[in-house]
């Protein structure tokens, strides 16, 4: 109903109402005569809608139903009829030990021109849990033929063994060396000596004791104290005594991080005839830290060092960071250390030296280097090195003014060179591999001595080993040797020639207890001196048989 259809019958009402007035006052006014009336409105009609009603609705979720379900199923029954009836399990016998039978003892026998004689020969214990040992023989020499005198022989025996408990190993070896040369540099044509008067015997007795742990786990320390006894003479009474102490200890701190300290006691007494003892002693403590991480090695150490009445703190620090994983590697690194110029360890350098003099200093080194190195594939590799090193006190070999088949040192209070080392090698299984390297020295500042005597600024190195149908083994070795100073009794001095030698291997093997050998070495005849008026032997050849079991 709208307000309009309210506003109509009000309307009709009001009408009505009006109409049945009049009627009424009509019908009075014959009866009565008519009477004035008056309406009031007592206010104006306001319509009004009713207020709609509204629901209020609140949602809720249903109850949890907490009833289990009674659930049954039924699966028919299916039989099958196999042809096929499985045999009843038997258990197996354990299998013997697949390794084979260690070939423990070798023997190595042969022969070659210059009436070359030679033998090697090792004997081992095998497997053993507790304990093993071994002895190993080698004995060569050859008798020159182009120059009188050129003889050398060589013997060397080790005896050496272990024995292993829990928690220790120890470690034992006995060995003796025995070495003769002669004199052979000097003019054959106007001086003449007696073999007795010219040859020269170096002998060496070694004998080591050390003992390790053998750790649990893999953050237990390690230790491996040695310690060494060596007693050297020559045939000119000159004898030297040597007491050689390391005890290197190592123990893991973190999962990545490593401590380590080496302590080293180098004792050497010289004497020559009658002569005052010379003392040579070295001590040193190597403290460092071990930083091993995915990509990334540190070394950091220090060398305090004690020696000659001196005191050196030497650095020892060494990174090397995975540029490319494992494909290039930045090494880098700045390390000193010492050279120790005892009797011994000169004359195994040059066989030609008499004596030590009475001022001899140890050698300090200094590197300071960086390089690269890395694999390429999986059968290539490679190392680089560009390297300042600086040597303090280091011996020069020279020809003595007054008799110069011999040899005296020079000391070099400093020398420096620009090193560079390169290296490539491929390894395919144990088939086939190569492998080349060489090392050129700039030497470009001494300030003792006039040139760096008998110091060859290059040598390099190339060497193919190839195994066919796993018998035939095949092996090549090229080497390249630049020339060197050398010091005249006049004062002048000359430089050596440089020189290429091959040498070149076989070995067949004949069922599995027999071998066929032999080497050829100086395929290219090429006298070169190492060192001054000593040249080397010409081509020279060695074959023999070889005996396992």
């Amino acid at each position: 109903m709208n307000i309009q259809t309210i506003y109509s019958k009000r309307t009709f009402i009001i009408t009505a109402l009006s109409v049945a007035g009049l009627l009424s006052s009509k019908k009075a006014a014959a009866q009565e005569p008519l009477k004035q009336e008056t309406i009031d409105i007592i206010s104006t009609n306001q319509p009004k809608l009713r207020d709609a009603y509204k629901l209020n609705l609140t949602a809720s979720l249903p109850g949890i139903d907490t009833s289990r379900p009674s659930l049954k199923y039924q699966v028919p029954a299916l039989n099958l009829n196999f042809m096929y009836q499985a045999a009843p399990l038997k258990p197996l016998a354990l299998g013997k030990d697949s390794l084979n039978a260690l070939q423990n003892n070798f023997i190595k026998l042969g022969y070659g021109n210059y009436k070359t004689p030679f033998l090697q020969a090792g004997f081992g214990s095998g497997r053993h849990d507790m304990y093993n040992y071994g002895l190993y023989v080698n004995y060569t020499g050859s008798k020159g033929k182009e120059i009188p005198d050129q003889d050398y022989s060589n013997l060397n025996v080790l005896a050496s063994g272990s024995y292993l408990l829990p928690k220790f190993q120890f470690n034992g070896s006995l060995g003796y060396d025995r070495n003769t040369v002669h004199y052979y540099g000097y003019n054959h044509d106007t001086t003449k000596y007696e073999k007795k008067d010219i040859e020269q015997t170096f002998n060496q007795l070694t004998a080591t004791v050390g003992v390790q742990n053998r750790p649990q786990n893999d953050w237990a320390f390690t230790f491996q104290p040695q310690v060494k006894f060596i007693l050297f003479n020559d045939s000119y009474k000159r004898t030297e005594n040597t007491f050689l102490l390391k005890v290197p200890v190592r123990k893991q701190v973190f999962e990545d991080i490593y401590i380590q300290v080496e302590g080293v006691f180098d004792l050497s007494t010289y004497k020559q005839d009658n002569n005052r003892a010379i003392n040579n002693n070295l001590a040193a403590i190597h403290p460092a830290v071990d930083i091993m991480k995915p990509g990334f090695v540190l070394h950091a150490g220090v060398n305090p060092t004690w020696t000659n009445s001196k005191f050196y703190l030497l650095p020892d620090i060494v990174n090397e960071s995975h540029l490319i994983r494992k494909k290039l590697i930045l090494s880098s690194g700045w390390i000193s250390y010492f050279e120790k110029n005892s009797y011994r360890n000169l004359a195994n350098k040059n066989p030609f030296l008499a004596g030590l003099p009475g001022d001899m200093m140890n050698t300090r080194v200094e590197e300071k280097y960086t390089g690269i190195k890395g694999t390429l594939g999986s059968h290539f590799n490679y190392n680089t090195k560009f390297a300042s090193v600086t040597w303090y006190d280091m011996p020069l070999f020279v020809n003595d003014s007054a008799n110069t088949k011999v040899f005296t040192t020079r000391n070099e209070t400093m020398l420096r060179a620009f090193q560079l080392h390169a290296e490539v090698g491929y390894i395919e299984e144990e088939k086939f591999q190569a492998r080349v390297s060489f090392d050129w020295y700039n030497y470009n500042k001494q300030e003792t001595e006039v040139k760096p005597w008998h110091l060859p600024p290059f040598q390099g190195d190339l060497f193919v080993q190839y195994t066919l149908a796993k018998k035939l083994h095949l092996n090549a070795d090229i080497f390249a040797l630049s020339g060197s100073y050398y010091l005249l009794p006049n004062k002048d001095f000359g430089k050596t020639k440089g020189a290429w030698d091959l040498n070149a291997g076989a070995s067949y093997d004949i069922g599995r207890n027999f071998n066929l050998w032999v080497n050829a070495n100086n395929i290219f005849n090429s006298h070169y001196q190492r060192w001054y008026l000593y040249p080397t032997y010409g081509f020279n050849v060695v074959g023999g048989v070889m005996i396992k079991f």
